[in-house]
């Protein structure tokens, strides 16, 4: 055995003891025992000890040193698993400064505070001096706050911090983690030192420390707040138990003895001067070593030591504490003094029989108690303000001998650490084994103690050095001193849950002990009298035995679990916190007073430094006082701060029934001026009984006591209190079917209906934890379908008005999931396309779920493409960045996802508008009967009907409205699409007329007469006869017919009648200067006109002047003056114009006289009766007095014409034009030229202009890091004009702007450069593939190949690259089939860091030796692998700080090189028919295997080269195979809709989804291409068995028994019986006879005639006769004329077949 007992001499160092120290301790026991004793005893003393050879202090001392490392490692490690653990629960390294010191809870962040306090200080001394006397902490006071927080951990760690010149090397906060982290690493080590210690091997320290790991959460708290003064306390008691562990064992060296009572000195008072509660624990201890004491288990003279070592702690810690009064009426102090007089006055108590001692062991007992208390008594007469009363009250009121209505009493009864634990804390400690060990090893230990003090007291004795053999564990001090200690913690931890976090450490450490001591062992087999082994060996054995299979066991499996901690990112969200104090810092003054919580105000403290009422401390009575007081109010909201100066208290929702004039009072009392409200503590759901905040304060203040319940409901009638109602949690709704209906009927229902179906989702969608601490993805049980179910029921109550859904701020994922579970509840069939489907045939329900579906993609579409504003940079805050990027993402995929599907949108409601059957749509009452009816498929149902009648004209006015919303939309690109627009909207507008009262019409009819307005001008549509053409009408007409005078005209009566807006006159003269610009003769004079008329209006108005106008005040004419002044008089020449146009056209004159530099023009307008009429005497003689001091003779006209960026006008508007103009140009130069004159206007970024300006991510640092803004603007814009025409297809200006791009980096930045030819690659390969797309075969020229190559082997290490150039080159170079460079050029280095070119180079090695499969299967194998991670299911999940959980978990799979989303998008741009046909193949392969389906599988060629199993099937989501599946066939069949093997694999899809039409479709289109529309046969191996099998399939599932019976003749052998039972069938639903020219089988025919006699059907009857009668269906016939028969039939049959399904 390795290792170190304490019962063994010369163990840590040989000894060199005299005889003088032994005849010392001999003596000292002959003062306390009797003669007999004595000389029993002397044999004992006089025993010399062993000689040790050189070679056991050899071993003894490498065991030592060994178990040394060991002890240090385990304590590194866990203070390194500690630190991990913080990291990945708060994401600390990556957050901001703010958010690293909120992420201090429960107010432990006040702490910190006083710690950059000090750095912040001048000197150490300042910030030790403004400690001691803080008046800016607690509002109205002085305190102390080194006193009164016990902040000496914060004082010396800044004093080392700056001693040591740590300010370059680390940050403050890290070094603050870093002493608390090392702290924790000496509280294991201690650990494990004191276990090592009494077992005598290093082997227990080791278990020790890993159950303490294993127990994280049950033995600290550091991973939930640091800075927690338990966290600075318990390593030092930790060292004290240890130090005192050594000391109390037999037969130690003087030196280690000494050494163990230095460090039980100086760790004592440490751990005294760090913690308020230290005392109480020292008492635990120091009552321990009384009945050690009492029962003669240690020396008396250890005894005195250690009383010295209390005493003396207690008093230097009580002069450093600044005479902590609570220290000298401590329950310590006074049990020391009462123990130190009761030895005094019983010097023989330990002589005597055993009656006598037992006697005199209760009267030891009586004077300990009495004079410790009668001590305790007269020191709070001397020296009052002692806490021990309210202790003694809490006390009693906590074992249930009073009651107190006390606010603060009641307060911290309810706290989670002062209650009773839970069953859980011996739960865990049961499953990580340490709580079964502990019990066996605590009854062992407990029944030796009790053993040894009976033979104490009877006056046996014990041998001083004895062997192992004779070993009683109960009779080593330390042992029995452990016994006690957790004997007493375990006995408070039943009474105080956070008594845990002390009891649970030791209990790892005495478990660990226990097993491995072989003095426990050997105890054990003492008592059962083992004899058959040796007993020693049998010890020897166990205590190794047992740890290693413990250690093992707790290896297997609890290491998994601690290293998915470690990886696990959890994520802790404050936002609201983070935005308070922030706002805090900004807006609030420095001396504002804060009131609120404390443990918030803790955090205001931290972040803001600012006074505030009440601090997070529970052991300082008047802090909880004053909490009581300050938490006498808070009002029913989110997290927000109110002025006390400024907002009437009447406005708050107070706690206590007490008046708002009172708790103005109370407030005003502590000077507050802001008060912190939270909604959590207004909304208080406590799961204790009694614990809600004003439910206390009810109590306290003696209000009528109520139930939590009725509190809320009752006061605001019985009470003075204003009505706050308590918000219904959703799982209120869960537990109650009938609350949802009567919550949504309340006028101002709480929660909204929009925040219920966020609820609802959220929690439905909520992942689960297996035991192995593995995510799951939501469970479908009946409590997740419920919470859907009541989601589909608020948006059923809000009538599906999509409109109040969108506006309700419900987020396009949230309404995706809406939606899409009202499809599946509707029993849509799922993996089925909706343009698949047939709206006439499905349920009425159905197909409106359907229709809202399509309804919302449109129109989400069309909302996405409206420019949103720019959101105001706030501060940096990394979680907050993360969540709103993260949403961003999946809205983006979301919005990607409907745009590839719009067309298909579109399509489902233009056949909607087939239809002219009335529709129901779903109300609660038809979902409920829907889940009362789950199993009736595809929506066939009562429900069908019974829901909220939506006539035809309805729905058709509200699809016409959406068709014309996204036709619009689309008008951007395709003109023709605004006929269509204007088409729908004018079917809007009259179906609008004849609906009396809509249901589910909802439309805007402003925007519905814009859209209407807009369509008109743009097709040219307007009906000058029409009565109701608008203003906007006639001009748009005059502009049509070329009558641009009439447009004048209009304008200048507008200025009087004002009925056009402004934004629609600059629209119009947008248009005639774009029309100028094309080079359209004779516009410059119209366009001059309508700017004057729209300056006279902005005139008119008193707004500033536009820049164009005052452009052409720079070269004015008499003609333009005589024409301003016209337009001016004719403004004002309405009689009843207003006195503030008339001042305002005044200011316009006098500003175009001062503006006007030719005299002789500015005489033209003086002489204008405008002049005379509107300004005044002063103003006319001052201007004239300016326009004569001009000078006559200046030459205007030789100076040169000011550009249009020299005008001088005012900088708002000029940035406001000069933006617009650089929002649409898309000329280089012109877009230079305005951000030239931008920055010389105003100097900020102008690339966040326009929020649609985007550029790649990859690109954002490098473009952002120029630093010249000027040159940073125009790369920045360059590159997003240029991508944005490369989305809408227009190459020739992306290839303008890029080239401008290249020619502006290439001078001052290579990397930019590759950048930008990187980028031209891209608009190249794009440009080349949309021709090819259009049916060109020419092949790209061979320098574009070579720059795709170039591209694939560049390796600059940092150039930001994209993937999806990378993702284009590879698409491009397998669609012109260069497969021989992918699979053999490509450098390997490529292969691995893109995605993409490993893909292709595995596509283009399966394509190469696709032809022999058995030499393809390596690499399909390669391949098949790779898909098959990419179609795996992955489950993400994140938690906020209260634990709630964000709505989508189910992500794709990120163990594949590509994401599905990604990879899909990949194989849309692959044209290569042998690329698609192998990836079809492979899907196809994938499909079968995961639906394990052998009857209805799918087909497709090449399958016999992929593998046909899967090691883990359960990880491969099959819902995305067959979307997948699906999705790439109908890709293969847009570029080549004539490829047999594709549309045989496209019919078996919709086979084997049970979609038996569209499956025919595809079967009988396949033949159709093979055969060339049937005129020759069909060949064999596009209709096998199995395709006519599942042709008969599809018509008998269509009930189109008739052609089955047809089908049964193509099949190799006749299938007869299918044949017949089909012709018995009387309900078919084709045409029966007249199939029957197309029977050639005479013995079917004959059944048909038997069939028809039967039913007496002579009609038919006669006409199956005539077909048996035909000469060619002789059976004499020759085989050839037969056959010939057969095929005339087949063909005229398919050919029948076809035009009934194609």
């Amino acid at each position: 055995m390795a290792g170190l007992r304490c019962r063994i001499a010369n163990t840590l160092e040989v000894s060199n003891e005299t005889d003088d120290d032994v005849k010392a301790e001999d003596e000292e026991r002959q003062k306390d025992d009797d003669d007999q004793e004595e000389d029993s005893r002397k044999p004992a003393s006089t025993v010399r000890k062993p000689t040790i050879s050189m070679k056991g202090v050899l071993q003894r001392l490498l065991r030592v040193s060994l178990g040394c490392l060991a002890s240090v490692a385990c304590g590194m490690l866990y203070a390194a698993y500690l630190s991990a653990f913080h990291e990945r629960r708060f994401w600390f390294s990556t957050r901001q400064e703010l958010e690293r010191e909120i992420t201090f809870q429960g107010g432990s962040g006040l702490y910190y505070y006083y710690y950059k306090h000090m750095l912040a200080a001048p000197s150490f001394q300042r910030g030790f001096y403004e400690l001691m006397t803080d008046d800016r902490t607690l509002a109205g006071q002085t305190i102390n706050a080194v006193e009164r927080l016990s902040l000496y951990p914060e004082m010396i760690t800044s004093y080392i911090y700056r001693i040591t010149g740590s300010q370059d090397l680390v940050e403050p906060i890290y070094f603050y983690m870093g002493a608390v982290f090392g702290l924790q690493a000496v509280y294991a080590t201690a650990l494990f030192v004191c276990s090592w210690l009494m077992s005598g091997t290093w082997v227990a320290g080791v278990l020790a420390v890993a159950w303490c790991v294993i127990s994280r959460s049950d033995a600290t708290r550091v991973d939930q707040a640091v800075p927690l003064r338990e966290n600075w306390a318990l390593p030092y008691y930790s060292c004290q138990v240890a130090a005192l562990t050594g000391f109390l064992c037999n037969n130690i060296s003087s030196t280690v003895e000494m050494l163990c009572y230095l460090t039980m000195s100086t760790t004592t008072f440490s751990f005294l001067l760090v913690w308020e509660h230290s005392h109480h624990l020292l008492f635990i201890q120091a009552f321990c070593l009384f009945l050690l004491d009492s029962f003669d288990l240690v020396p008396p003279r250890k005894m005195s030591d250690i009383h010295k070592v209390y005493v003396s702690s207690l008093l230097l810690a009580f002069f450093f504490h600044f005479h902590n009064t609570a220290l000298l009426g401590s329950p310590l102090l006074s049990l020391l003094i009462g123990s130190m007089l009761a030895r005094y006055l019983q010097q023989k108590m330990k002589k005597g029989p055993l009656v006598a001692r037992v006697m005199k062991l209760f009267l030891h007992f009586h004077l300990v108690f009495a004079a410790g208390i009668t001590f305790n008594y007269l020191v709070k007469k001397v020296l009052p303000g002692s806490e021990s009363e309210f202790i003694l009250k809490f006390l009693e009121v906590k074992f249930g001998l009073n009651t107190t209505t006390d606010f603060v009493t009641n307060l911290l009864l309810c706290q989670e650490s002062l209650r009773s634990p839970s069953q859980d804390l011996f739960l865990r400690l049961t499953q990580a084994s340490v709580l079964p060990f502990y019990l066996l090893v605590l009854t062992v230990c407990l029944l030796s103690t009790l053993e040894t003090i009976y033979r104490r007291l009877s006056g046996q004795v014990t041998q001083s050095n004895p062997k192992l053999e004779d070993v009683h564990v109960g009779e080593r001090p330390e042992v029995v001193y452990h016994v006690f200690h957790t004997f007493l913690f375990g006995g408070l931890t039943m009474l105080f849950d956070g008594v845990k976090y002390v009891w649970t450490p030791y209990v790892c450490m005495f478990t660990a002990f226990g097993v491995c001591s072989p003095d426990l062992w050997m105890t054990v087999f003492r008592w059962m009298k083992v004899k058959s082994i040796h007993p020693v060996m049998l010890s020897l054995i166990l205590s190794t035995a047992v740890p290693t299979i413990i250690g093992l066991s707790l290896w297997r499996e609890y290491c998994p679990r601690v290293l998915a901690e470690l990886s696990e990112l959890q994520e802790f969200s404050d936002l609201d916190a983070a935005e308070m104090i922030s706002w805090i810092r900004t807006r609030v003054p420095t001396a504002a007073v804060f009131a609120g919580s404390p443990q918030l105000l803790g955090a205001v403290k931290l972040g803001s430094g600012l006074v505030v009422t009440s601090l997070p401390h529970h052991s300082d009575m008047d802090l909880l006082r004053r909490s009581e007081d300050v938490s006498a109010l808070s009002a029913c909201s989110p997290i927000r701060c109110v002025n006390l100066d400024l907002v009437s208290v009447q406005t708050y929702q107070v706690y206590s029934m007490r008046s708002a004039e009172e708790i103005y009072k109370i407030l005003t009392s502590h000077k507050t001026n802001y008060v912190i409200i939270e909604e959590s503590l207004c909304n208080e759901l406590s799961l204790n009984k009694g614990c809600r905040i004003k439910d206390l304060l009810d109590i306290s203040n003696g209000h009528r006591r109520m139930s939590a319940e009725a509190a809320d409901r009752v006061a605001a009638v019985t009470s003075s209190r204003p009505s706050t109602p308590l918000q219904t949690s959703w799982f209120e709704f869960l537990l109650d079917g009938a609350l949802l209906e009567k919550h949504l009927q309340k006028s101002n229902a709480d929660p909204t209906p929009v925040q219920l179906i966020v609820q609802f989702l959220e929690q439905a969608s909520k992942p689960s934890v297996n035991e192995q601490n593995q995510v799951q993805p939501p469970a479908d049980n009946r409590r997740n379908r419920t919470l859907k179910l009541l989601a589909l029921k608020v948006a059923a109550h809000m009538k599906w008005d999509l409109d109040v859904l969108e506006k309700g701020s419900l987020s396009i994922p949230v309404l995706n999931m809406l939606l899409n579970e009202l499809l599946c509840v509707s029993k849509v069939p799922p993996g089925v396309k909706h343009v698949d489907l047939d709206l006439s045939t499905l349920p009425p329900t159905t197909a409106m779920a359907v229709l809202i579906y399509n309804r919302w993609a449109i129109r989400t579409i069309v909302l996405s493409s409206f420019p949103e504003k720019q959101a105001k940079p706030g501060p940096h805050q990394m979680n907050m960045l993360n969540v709103v990027q993260q949403e961003k993402e999946m809205t983006d995929n979301i919005l990607s996802v409907l745009k590839e599907q719009a067309s298909d949108s579109i399509s489902v409601l233009t056949g909607a508008l087939q239809l002219k059957k009335d529709f129901y749509v779903h109300t609660m009452r038809t979902l409920d009967l829907l889940a009362a009816d789950g199993a009736a498929a595809n929506g066939e149902t009562e429900s069908s009907t019974a829901g909220l009648r939506i006539s035809a004209n309805e729905l058709h006015c509200q699809v016409h409205y959406d068709l014309g919303a996204i036709s619009f939309q689309q008008g951007c690109r395709d003109q023709p699409a605004f006929e269509k627009a204007r088409d729908h909207f004018r079917q809007t507008k009259e179906l609008l007329k004849k609906l009396d009262s809509a249901v589910h019409v909802h439309l805007d009819e402003k925007r519905l007469a814009g859209y209407w307005n807009a369509c008109q001008a743009l097709t040219g549509d307007c009906d000058s006869c029409d009565s109701q053409t608008t203003r906007y009408d006639q001009i748009n007409m005059m502009i049509s017919a070329g009558s641009y005078q009439a447009v004048v005209d209009a304008f200048i009566k507008d200025n009087v009648s004002r009925s056009l807006p402004k934004h629609f006159r600059c629209s119009v003269l947008r248009e005639f200067l774009h029309k100028a610009q094309q080079g359209e003769a004779g516009l410059d004079e119209v366009c001059h006109k309508l700017c004057v008329c729209n300056a006279v209006r902005d005139a008119l108005e008193g707004e500033v002047l536009g820049v164009r106008f005052l452009q052409l005040l720079l070269k004015p004419s008499k003609r333009l003056v005589g024409f301003i002044l016209e337009v001016c008089t004719q403004a004002l020449a309405k009689e009843r114009s207003s006195e503030t146009s008339r001042r305002n056209m005044a200011t316009f004159v006098r500003t175009l006289c001062e503006s006007l530099e030719d005299v002789s023009l500015v005489f033209v307008v003086s002489s204008h009766k405008l002049f005379t009429e509107l300004l005044k005497e002063e103003e006319r003689t001052l201007l004239v007095e300016q326009m004569r001091k001009r000078s006559a003779t200046v030459n205007l006209s030789a100076k040169p014409l000011p550009s249009f960026y020299d005008i001088p006008v005012s900088a708002s508007v000029s940035v406001g034009q000069l933006e617009q103009q650089l929002i649409l140009s898309l000329e280089p130069r012109r877009i230079r030229q305005i951000l030239n004159e931008l920055h010389g206007i105003a100097d900020r970024p102008f690339w966040r202009v326009n929020s649609k300006w985007e550029v790649p991510p990859d690109y954002i640092n490098v473009i952002l890091a120029i630093k010249d803004n000027l040159t940073k603007d125009l790369v920045y814009i360059l590159m997003a004009k240029g991508l944005h025409c490369i989305s809408v297809k227009d190459f020739l200006h992306a290839r303008q702007l890029f080239s401008a791009c290249l020619e502006l980096v290439t001078e001052f930045s290579p990397r930019l450069r590759q950048v930008m030819l990187n980028e031209m690659l891209l608009l190249e390969l794009r440009a080349h593939e949309t021709v090819a797309a259009k049916g060109s075969k020419e092949r790209p020229p061979p320098d574009l190949i070579s720059r795709v190559r170039g591209y694939l082997e560049m390796r600059i290490h940092d150039l930001p690259l994209r993937q999806v150039v990378g993702e284009e080159c590879v698409a491009f170079m397998l669609n012109w089939r260069e497969n021989d460079y992918l699979t053999l050029q490509v450098p390997s280095s490529a292969v691995i860091s893109n995605p993409y070119i490993k893909l292709g180079q595995l596509l283009a090695s399966t394509c190469k030796e696709l032809p022999g499969p058995k030499e393809s299967r390596r690499t399909a194998k390669e391949l098949w692998d790779v898909v098959v991670q990419i179609c795996s299911v992955s489950i993400q999940h994140k938690r906020s700080n209260d634990g709630r959980v964000g709505l989508i978990k189910h992500r794709e799979s990120s163990l594949g090189i590509l994401l599905r989303s990604k990879f899909i998008t990949f194989v849309t741009k692959i044209r290569e028919p042998l690329v698609l046909t192998t990836l079809i193949s492979l899907f196809v392969r994938l499909h079968c295997t995961v639906r394990d389906d052998i009857v209805n599988e799918v087909t497709a060629e090449h399958l016999s080269i992929w593998p046909s199993s899967l090691p883990n099937i359960q990880a491969v989501d099959v819902e995305a195979v067959a979307v997948t599946v699906k999705e790439l066939v109908t890709y293969a069949l847009t570029l080549n809709p004539n490829n047999q093997s594709w549309l045989i694999t496209q019919a078996d899809i919709y086979f084997v989804t049970n979609q038996y039409s569209a499956a025919l479709n595809f079967y009988v289109q396949a033949g159709a291409v093979a055969s060339d529309f049937f005129s020759k046969a069909v060949p064999p191996d596009i209709y096998t068995d199995q395709v006519l099998k599942r042709m008969i399939k599809c018509c008998s599932m269509m009930n189109c028994h008739t052609q089955v019976a047809v089908l049964c003749q193509f099949l190799r052998e006749v299938d007869y019986m299918t044949a017949f039972k089909a012709l018995q069938e009387q309900s078919s639903h084709d045409a029966m006879d007249s199939f029957y020219d197309y029977i050639w089988d005479v013995t079917i025919l004959e059944y048909l005639t038997h069939i028809h006699h039967k039913r007496g059907e002579a009609e038919k009857r006669q006409i199956a006769i005539k077909a048996i009668g035909q000469t060619e269906l002789n059976t004499s016939n020759p085989e050839e004329v037969l056959q010939l028969a057969a095929q005339k039939r087949k063909k005229r049959f398919f050919q029948a077949m076809a035009k009934l399904y194609f």
